[in-house]
């Protein structure tokens, strides 16, 4: 083994050596001879704001070409962003209001966005609005412990900012209606699927329908908690999800459980466990599009979309010239 000098020691330790010399050095221009080094600095701090610059970057991107979808809502005093497309029918059936995940925004390129630009393709107006971020992306993961019979009670806490989100649903239902829709659909991808369960369940919502996608929960709502929801719905509901995972097909057989305790069978639960669909290319949204739009043909009020023709005009295609 080579043994190490006392010389190549002070040769390794000399650039620490000298750097901290000329730390002590270095002292303020006003500062009296001899005294300690104090670096101040006049540049104040700024926090970063992450989900503003997303905002506002996304308002940016869509300003030039699609700035007709943009609305700016208000709730509880607040503004917050949301984007609006028209049905391209003249029968339109409807509004579905999107709400995206936590560190996401109204055009999200997963399920998102492909989900509100191809629903208007199928006499449906979309709505996608803005949802607050729930936490710093460094909070460390916490495991849900599995439920005991203690935690098992009517008092279930709420999602963070839930107040809020539920306000900004509110007011996404109020414009939908101005702009003449009475018809609306709830839709939530991860953790907006929860925000949209929790909301369809205390608002007693029925005569509508739900969607979630790949639900998703947060601290301090357990999964458990969270799929005790279904049971007090009273609306259809489309559960989709990936099944990945032993944790990801517990809390699906949490929200089935769910489902089969509800008294009210006449309104529909499926729950499809859609892995084969589990890409983000054109061929995987259009197989989420698909899911979606059978659903809400299959579970919502459909409205005639095969319009008749006016009289003039049977007369000239119906009315045999032989007659």
């Amino acid at each position: 083994m080579k043994k190490i000098t006392l010389a190549t020691w002070l040769l390794l330790l000399s650039p620490a050596v000298l750097w901290a010399e000329g730390e002590e050095n270095e002292t303020s221009p006003d500062a009296p001879a001899g005294a300690p080094s104090v670096i101040q600095s006049d540049v104040p701090r700024v926090m970063p704001t992450p989900q503003e610059t997303r905002i506002a970057g996304l308002i940016n991107r869509l300003s030039e070409n699609h700035s007709h979808e943009i609305e700016t809502l208000t709730a509880e005093g607040e503004e917050f962003l949301g984007l609006f497309r028209e049905s391209e029918s003249g029968d339109p059936q409807g509004c579905v209001i999107i709400l995206h995940g936590d560190h996401g925004h109204p055009d999200w390129p997963q399920v998102v966005s492909p989900l509100r630009e191809k629903l208007t393709q199928h006499s449906w107006c979309t709505l996608a609005i803005e949802i607050p971020d729930i936490r710093n992306r460094a909070t460390p993961v916490q495991i849900q412990a599995e439920p005991t019979q203690d935690t098992q009670d009517d008092n279930t806490p709420e999602l963070p900012n839930e107040a809020t989100v539920f306000a900004r649903i509110d007011a996404a239902v109020a414009l939908t209606q101005d702009k003449g829709y009475s018809q609306v659909v709830y839709l939530g991808y991860r953790t907006g699927a929860a925000y949209a369960l929790r909301y369809t369940a205390e608002k007693g919502t029925s005569n509508q329908a739900l969607i979630l996608i790949e639900p998703r929960t947060s601290l301090p709502v357990s999964e458990y908690d969270l799929a005790q929801n279904i049971e007090r719905l009273r609306l259809p509901v489309l559960d989709y999800y990936f099944n990945r995972n032993t944790l990801v097909e517990r809390f699906a057989n949490y929200r089935q459980a769910a489902a089969n305790k509800r008294t009210n069978r006449s309104v529909n639960y499926t729950q499809i466990d859609a892995l084969p669909d589990a890409r983000y290319d054109p061929a995987g949204n259009k197989r989420l599009v698909q899911r979606v739009w059978g659903f809400l043909k299959q579970n919502t009020n459909q409205q005639s979309q095969r319009k008749e023709l006016p009289e003039f005009e049977k007369e000239l295609f119906y009315k045999s010239p032989i007659d």
